[in-house]
């Protein structure tokens, strides 16, 4: 057992059963040692269930070997191999699907009503964290005493080649949500924020995160940023037919209006908190 604070990681697939591997990976092999993983597939008419079931049975089952030593003092010397199993084995794991489409943003929720966690985040299927990640950003909580942390990114493409360094500000109000939405998506938080403030809003598509941290920021929560690179967001292309439909339908124009939306909303409220101060 460990005494360090639990970390839920929420992963929605939906249709990425070809990504999905990669970031449930990335979150099995974090050297944190205390995570709850709650994968989210609802309506998902590729392969994904089959891919979460193999994942499951390789985490219990698959074995993996390497060479330990070599040993001239056995008859007929020979090179000693050690098998252990591939996973860590101190990962919470829970599997939330069906087969109706209830859509991203429901689907999200539906993995944070679930979580047990003192910090939670989501990583989408078709992203991955870099190893270390969830320490660093658990060790930011833990000696800062902020409610939320956010870390810079690599944008990739399908590849994993590198197509731009995503930097984040220091965090203010008015640089990461009046601006524009400056947080990025490598983020943890405190769970009990969703006490305090509700669940993501169905209402937003594609702009459901700005739209939820906004919340955060208006009801009191402090943010502090990472200096440094721990996620690697994938590039969408919204005419590739692997994309999600949220992507392919008029996602990126539709992230836009949404994101506008919440834009506009935070210079209201910085400008009622301005009035108020006045």
């Amino acid at each position: 057992m460990t005494d360090q604070p639990l970390v839920s990681i929420v992963v929605p697939t939906y249709n990425q059963g070809h990504y999905l591997p990669i970031a449930l990976d990335s979150v099995m092999f974090q050297d944190y040692p205390n995570i709850e993983i709650i994968i989210c597939n609802h309506g998902s008419t590729d392969n994904t269930k089959e891919v979460i079931n193999a994942f499951l049975k390789e985490v219990g089952q698959q074995r993996v070997s390497f060479l330990k030593r070599y040993s001239p003092q056995t008859i007929n010397s020979k090179i000693i191999r050690q098998e252990e199993l591939r996973y860590p084995q101190n990962r919470q794991i829970t599997v939330l699907q069906s087969d109706e489409n209830i859509g991203g943003t429901s689907s999200y929720n539906e993995g944070f009503k679930a979580a047990q966690g003192t910090y939670c985040t989501y990583l989408p299927a078709d992203d991955y964290f870099f190893p270390g990640a969830i320490s660093q950003m658990v060790t930011c909580l833990e000696r800062t005493g902020c409610d939320f942390v956010y870390a810079d990114m690599f944008l990739v493409d399908d590849k994993g080649r590198i197509l731009q360094h995503l930097k984040k500000p220091n965090y203010s109000f008015q640089a990461c949500f009046s601006d524009w939405y400056h947080l990025g998506v490598c983020k943890l938080y405190r769970r009990t924020l969703h006490d305090t403030v509700g669940f993501y809003d169905p209402g937003y598509r594609n702009a459901n995160d700005y739209d939820m941290y906004l919340r955060f920021a208006m009801a009191g929560a402090s943010f502090h940023h990472i200096a440094k690179t721990l996620y690697c967001v994938r590039k969408h292309d919204a005419q590739n037919q692997n994309e999600p439909a949220s992507w392919r339908h008029k996602g990126y124009e539709n992230l836009i209006r949404e994101s506008i939306i919440c834009c506009e909303r935070a210079r209201e409220h910085l400008e009622i908190v301005s009035k108020g101060s006045g």
